[in-house]
């Protein structure tokens, strides 16, 4: 049995936690077992469903944010509850302080990953230290280094640095649209059959632009009087993004959603998706959204290869851009197009679960 020790914060309903579960969820588990590690000791989104399919959780016993106390605690979590076959690392730059612990600890396979294209922090000079430092730590600790995207791989390992890029894949049976969905979501949420949707699925959070999305709408709903937009997802600016809803007073027309396991059925219930975000390693949502045949529209910081359908557009999110947004989905709105078709378009690609799963299957065994 190869065994994999995964670590990252806590199990939040983000995009890398999502990543990885889906990996989880189509891996050989009578092969590879998944445990995980995380820094933070508070009960996760996926907490039960990874206990359920075979894993262990271990938590860190201690919150203090120095070098020492998480060298301590992952060493702790590595030698009693190891062996490890692998460590993989989705902490960003720090993941060369924990790959440093597991070299010293005999893990064989050590795998720094980049997820994202930047974090949203100020570039001050103790900041790009921090980081040339912690490039250097990867670069001596890492056997494999993996990026979501050729973007998100400049980043985090430096634009001359060798690492491989890893699409994260997506089970692209589910996502296909389904006019039954369709009914039954907009019946769900009392949305008219005919009403234009908006959709958005991400954290609240900064990185994710929700107030642009707002100004989207709310211009949108100028011309549209029974449009909609739906917002998906948690985090630290929820509260913020309800309370300028209410003061726009759109407060009947922007439905929040958390905690949200079915999404494909949203996308099938949605005319655009829209996602202005400010940086991103890799849209995986956007790939979800194409392959259910939804128009979708993404700001320029996107990656551009999950361009893989005529359905996606790039836009700039300057404030003066914002008509841009707008006009796009006002040209669109009319036109009518056979949205099962785009699923066919996406299982040529790269991101399917399958071959990622593969993928990583010979990066944990040695083989690749």
């Amino acid at each position: 049995m190869i065994r994999v020790l995964h670590i990252f914060n806590f199990f939040d309903q983000g995009g890398i936690e999502n990543f990885v579960m889906n990996v989880y969820r189509h891996i050989d588990r009578t092969k590879i077992q998944f445990d995980f590690a995380f820094i933070e000791n508070k009960k996760g989104y996926f907490d039960d469903e990874a206990k359920a399919l075979g894993a262990n959780i271990y938590f860190f016993d201690s919150d203090e944010k120095t070098i020492k106390n998480y060298s301590r605690n992952l060493g702790r979590i590595i030698k009693t509850y190891g062996p490890f076959n692998a460590v993989h690392s989705h902490c960003y730059f720090f993941s060369g302080i924990f790959l440093k612990v597991a070299k010293k600890c005999g893990v064989p396979i050590r795998i720094s990953h980049s997820h994202d294209t930047k974090k949203g922090r100020k570039e001050t000079i103790i900041r790009k230290l921090y980081e040339n430092m912690m490039r250097k730590e990867i670069k001596k600790n890492a056997t494999k280094k993996l990026a979501c995207s050729d973007m998100a791989g400049n980043y985090l390992f430096g634009a001359k640095e060798d690492f491989t890029t890893l699409y994260n894949g997506i089970d692209l049976n589910v996502f296909r649209f389904n006019g039954e969905y369709r009914q039954s979501i907009r019946e769900n949420l009392k949305i008219d059959s005919n009403a234009l949707v908006l959709l958005n699925i991400g954290r609240f959070a900064d990185q994710k632009n929700h107030h642009y999305i707002i100004s989207i709408f709310e211009n949108v709903r100028k011309n549209n009087d029974d449009a909609k937009l739906i917002l998906i997802g948690t985090g630290p600016l929820e509260e913020e993004v309800r309370a300028s809803v209410k003061e726009k007073g759109l407060e009947e027309d922007v439905i929040f959603l958390s905690n949200i396991k079915d999404t494909y059925k949203y996308y099938c219930a949605a005319d655009f998706f829209v996602l202005p975000s400010k940086y991103e390693g890799m849209s995986i949502v956007s790939v979800e959204s194409q392959a259910t045949g939804l128009y979708t529209l993404v700001s320029n910081e996107v990656p551009k290869e999950i361009s893989i359908t005529d359905l996606i557009e790039y836009y700039d999110i300057k404030a003066e851009n914002l008509n841009d947004w707008v006009n796009a989905i006002e040209d669109k709105k009319q036109k009518v197009i056979n949205r099962d078709n785009y699923y066919q378009d996406v299982i040529d690609t790269p991101f399917d679960i399958n071959e990622t799963v593969k993928q990583l299957s010979l990066i944990y065994s040695g083989e690749k």
